[in-house]
């Protein structure tokens, strides 16, 4: 369980930027955020383990980590982000049948241009 000074000390590493890489440290992470963003499951209410969040996107480039949490009983998906400098949570639970590996995958596509929304819609629009 991370007690309150590990707890500061974890989210004074997200903040300042010191994102290691050993298990350790990554299921520190994990129940750092379990304890400061979702202990429980939004829709049933079931407890979270660190089993249950994966860490999808952690970049010093954007200072922003992305975490996934997946509730094995009732099979929701929630996503949040934490701003580092901040240590602002944004939570948004989403009702999706994206996991963990497809949310990565799609974050590395890069982002989605202007031009690349119009040609969908023109694909899409009957013809006038």
């Amino acid at each position: 369980m991370v007690t309150k000074s590990n707890n500061d000390k974890i989210k004074n590493s997200f903040i300042h930027g010191r994102n290691g890489k050993n298990s350790s440290e990554s299921r520190a992470k994990k129940e750092f955020f379990i304890e400061a963003i979702s202990k429980y499951c939004d829709r049933c209410g079931t407890p979270y383990s660190i089993d249950n969040v994966r860490i999808v996107q952690d970049s010093d480039k954007n200072s922003t980590t992305i975490i996934h949490f997946f509730c094995d009983n009732c099979l929701s998906n929630h996503i949040a982000s934490f701003i580092k400098p901040l240590g602002l949570v944004n939570r948004v639970p989403i009702k999706s049948d994206l996991g963990s590996d497809e949310l990565i995958k799609f974050i590395k596509q890069g982002s989605i241009s202007a031009d690349d929304v119009l040609s969908v819609y023109d694909y899409l629009s009957p013809d006038i």
